[in-house]
């Protein structure tokens, strides 16, 4: 079978009707509930930057809180970048902690390494997603091990702070398997997405948010695609 090409998808109609809805409650206002205090415990334990993770008496972090940190990362420092990614890890795995102690400890073991890399990779983001992902995923491996693809897609999406226009957006196994099943994307692989991958997926998006900024008159973001994709 011939490769899916996704320049061929439409959006499906699920996905269009959730448009209609607020940017800001669909986006800027969600939240996940995330174990605070262990990560905490863990960053601390690794003698590494950037607690409190979350925050005193806080329980919950949101795609607007995130928006508000990456505001915060260009005067390059290095607490600031960590506490940045530890966030990000936090909403990205909520409740389920699994693998995040070695993705921890994979940092304290090169931080300089890990601390380079993401820096390419914020600095990239805004403006080209194939580059920004080669510099978290160089030819298909993990730039900082154990932050594969659905969690060094979120770093790029949130270093676009919320602006309309970011062009990344996240990837994981629920928005592929929405692709796969909801939209034909047959070709589309279930993990380890290479770069080319990646850039394509996002110039779908990328073309359906400028088709339905067109149909309702307003900006729509990627991330809009990607959250309804993701699930209600």
């Amino acid at each position: 079978m011939a490769p899916t090409d996704p320049r061929r998808l439409s959006l499906p109609r699920a996905c269009r009707d959730a448009l209609a809805g607020s940017r800001a409650e669909r986006i800027d206002q969600h939240t996940v509930p995330v174990a605070a205090h262990w990560w905490d415990v863990e960053v601390a334990a690794a003698r590494l930057p950037g607690v409190p993770v979350v925050g005193s008496g806080a329980g919950v972090l949101g795609r607007g809180d995130l928006f508000k940190d990456a505001a915060t990362l260009d005067a390059g420092s290095d607490e600031e970048l960590l506490r940045f990614l530890w966030r990000v890890l936090a909403w990205g795995s909520g409740m389920k902690l699994r693998l995040n102690r070695r993705r921890i400890h994979a940092v304290a073991a090169d931080p300089t390494a890990a601390l380079a890399a993401l820096r390419r990779a914020l600095e990239a983001a805004p403006h080209d997603p194939a580059e920004a992902y080669e510099a978290l995923r160089p030819r298909g491996r993990n730039a900082v091990p154990y932050l594969g693809p659905a969690f060094a897609t979120k770093v790029l999406y949130f270093a676009g702070r919320g602006a309309v226009d970011h062009p990344c957006a996240i990837l994981d196994a629920r928005v592929a398997a929405a692709l796969r099943s909801d939209c034909g994307w047959d070709s589309l692989g279930r993990h380890a997405w290479p770069t080319g991958t990646y850039e394509r997926y996002c110039a779908l998006l990328g073309r359906w948010a400028r088709e339905e900024s067109g149909r309702l008159g307003r900006p729509v973001g990627v991330d809009e695609i990607e959250r309804r994709l993701f699930g209600p």
